[in-house]
């Protein structure tokens, strides 16, 4: 039985119907894909470089902590690097608040595009 009750207002609109939010979604899902891309590549290196290492005559506890170094640096700095743009997203689409002037974090930027309101101090966002 088909329901033809009136939507209510508390339902969620989906992403599809808004064009501001999906380009926000499609700006976010391009800063994941483009990071994902980067690491799968980086990791392909270390990985046969690490195979090498493992399979060479140079062996020594400070070889192994600046290789595992290397290998947490680079995922932490990824990680740091997609944080931060995804707040330029945020920026770029109007999402930084006027009042406290917070940007939205990484999570919570399309939340704050839908919602509208800043996640610190409740202000209406502008964009």
């Amino acid at each position: 039985m088909p329901n033809n009750d009136p939507p209510d207002a508390e339902q969620d609109e989906d992403i599809s119907d808004d064009p501001r939010l999906s380009a926000i979604d499609r700006d976010l899902a391009s800063v994941s894909k483009r990071n994902d891309n980067q690491l799968l590549v980086i990791l392909l290196v270390l990985v046969p470089l690490a195979f090498l290492y493992e399979r060479s005559g140079f062996k020594g506890v400070w070889l192994d902590a600046a290789f595992l170094g290397l290998l947490f640096g680079v995922i932490g700095y990824m990680i740091f690097r997609v944080a931060r743009q995804k707040q330029r997203v945020a920026a770029r689409f109007g999402l930084v608040c006027r009042v406290c002037g917070e940007k939205p974090k990484a999570h919570m930027v399309l939340s704050a595009a839908m919602t509208q309101h800043c996640a610190r101090c409740g202000a209406k966002l502008s964009g």
